[in-house]
C-alpha cells in the first residue's frame, strides 16, 4: 500500500483505508497528517459515519483515532463501521442521552404550560353543581350557595361567589381566589381553609378569614390570598396584584 491512510467519500459518510502492517504509533501520525491535509474537504460536514477498512483496530486504538479526528476536524463520528458491523461511538451515546434529556425537558415545559392554561366556564353554578380544573379557572357568572369550584391554579369569578371555592388544590399556597362579589361559604387555598361566619344575615356577610382593612367598605372586586399562614381578602389593586402574583 503506497499510502498508509486513504480517505474516500461514500454514501453514508467516509471510508478510511488503513495500512495493515504499519505500527500503530506511526499510523496515528499518518492519520493526523491526512486529516489535517483534508480539513477543507470536510467544511460544512458535522455528523457522519466512518467506515474502516484494511485493518482491525482495538477499542482503545479506535478511541485514539476518533480523538484525532475530533481534534483536527469539525467532524463528529456518530457511527463506526468495521467488517460491516455498525458500532455506535461514545458521541452517539452522549447525543442520545442529550436528546432524551431535551425531550423530557420539552415535555416538562408542555406539562407546566398545560397546568397554567385557563379554563373558562360561562353560566351560573347552582347548588349541588361542581366545576374542577387542572389549571386555573374563570367562571363568567355566579357561584351560588352549595355550588363548588376547585382548581389546581387560581379561581376567578366574574360574578357573585357564594359557594365553595378552592384554589391551589394540588397544595399551592401561592394560588388566589378573586371575585367581583366575594361572599363564599368556604375558601380553600392550598392547605389553608376558612369558612364564613355563622349567624349573620347573608346580605351582610363579609369575608370569613382575616382582613387588613375595615369591614365598612363598599362592595368591590376582591382577592383572597395566603399570607403568613392566614387567608386574607383585599380589594383588587395593581399594587396588590404585583405583590401577590410573582
Amino acid at each position: 500500500m503506497n499510502h498508509p491512510v486513504l480517505l474516500k467519500g461514500n454514501s453514508i459518510g467516509l471510508t478510511m483505508v488503513l495500512d495493515s502492517e504499519m505500527k500503530f504509533e506511526k499510523l496515528k501520525a499518518a492519520i493526523c497528517e491526512k486529516f489535517i491535509q483534508a480539513k477543507d474537504f470536510f467544511n460544512g460536514q458535522t455528523q457522519i459515519a466512518l467506515k474502516i477498512e484494511g485493518r482491525k483496530l482495538t477499542s482503545q486504538q479506535l478511541e485514539e483515532v476518533l480523538g484525532i479526528i475530533a481534534e483536527k476536524t469539525t467532524l463528529t463520528i456518530a457511527y463506526v463501521i468495521e467488517d460491516d458491523k455498525i458500532m455506535e461511538t461514545s458521541f452517539k451515546e452522549a447525543l442520545k442521552k442529550l436528546e432524551e434529556k431535551e425531550q423530557k425537558r420539552s415535555q416538562s415545559l408542555i406539562d407546566e404550560r398545560r397546568k397554567g392554561d385557563g379554563q373558562f366556564y360561562r353560566g351560573t353554578l347552582r347548588s349541588g353543581q361542581s366545576l374542577e380544573s387542572d389549571g386555573s379557572v374563570v367562571v363568567v357568572g355566579d357561584v351560588n350557595p352549595g355550588a363548588s369550584v376547585s382548581a389546581k391554579g387560581n379561581v376567578v369569578v366574574l360574578g357573585c361567589a357564594k359557594g365553595y371555592l378552592s384554589a391551589g388544590s394540588g397544595g399551592d399556597d401561592h394560588a388566589f381566589v378573586a371575585a367581583l362579589d366575594m361572599q363564599p361559604m368556604q375558601i380553600r387555598i392550598g392547605k389553608h381553609i376558612a369558612r364564613s361566619a355563622d349567624g349573620e344575615p347573608e346580605k351582610k356577610k363579609k369575608f370569613f378569614g382575616r382582613s387588613k382593612n375595615s369591614d365598612n367598605q363598599p362592595m368591590e372586586a376582591q382577592i383572597a390570598f395566603v399570607e403568613e399562614g392566614n387567608i386574607y381578602i383585599e380589594p383588587i389593586s395593581k399594587a396588590l396584584l404585583n405583590e401577590i402574583i410573582v
